[in-house]
C-alpha cells in the first residue's frame, strides 16, 4: 500500500498521463474502467468511462438520479502509461450474479442438521441457524 505521498504522486502522474492522451482527468471518476485494447485500425486505444456532460459541459445525473451518468469512450494511445499502472475493469452484472450463485451454493440449509447453515459456524464450531447471516444479507 503506497503511503500518502506516493499515492499523491501516483494520482498526479495518472492525471498527467490521461492529459497527455487528450483525456480530461476531471471527467474520469476514481473507480472508472480504464484499459488499453486494440482499436479497429489495429492501433492501441485507451478505453475509459467518462462523465456524461450536457451541451454546457455540466455533469449529468444517471437514470436513477443517484450518481453521475457515465459513458464509454476511447481515444488513441499517444503516451504509454506509468510503469506501475494497471488496467481496471469493474465486474459485469453476469460475473457478479455468478459470484452470488457460488455463495448460495455454499450457504444452504444443511441436510445433516436441518435448520442450520451447511457452511457457517460460530467460534466454537457450532453451525449457525438457517438462514445464516450471509443469506440474510443476500436477500436484503
Amino acid at each position: 500500500m503506497p503511503n500518502r505521498e506516493d499515492a499523491t504522486n501516483r494520482r498526479e502522474a495518472y492525471a498527467a498521463w490521461l492529459t497527455a492522451n487528450n483525456i480530461d482527468p476531471g471527467h474520469v471518476l476514481l473507480d472508472a474502467d480504464v484499459y488499453i485494447e486494440p482499436g479497429p485500425d489495429g492501433t492501441r486505444h485507451i478505453v475509459y468511462e467518462a462523465c456524461h456532460l450536457d451541451s454546457e459541459g455540466r455533469r449529468q445525473m444517471d437514470e436513477r438520479g443517484t450518481g453521475v451518468a457515465i459513458e464509454r469512450r476511447n481515444t488513441p494511445l499517444l503516451v504509454d502509461p506509468p510503469d506501475w499502472w494497471e488496467p481496471y475493469r469493474k465486474p459485469t452484472r453476469e460475473q457478479l450474479l455468478e459470484v452470488v450463485d457460488r455463495v448460495r451454493a455454499l450457504h444452504h440449509d444443511w441436510d445433516a442438521d436441518p435448520g442450520h447453515c451447511a457452511h457457517c459456524q460460530d467460534g466454537m464450531g457450532t453451525p449457525l441457524p438457517w438462514p445464516c447471516p450471509t443469506i440474510r444479507a443476500l436477500e436484503g
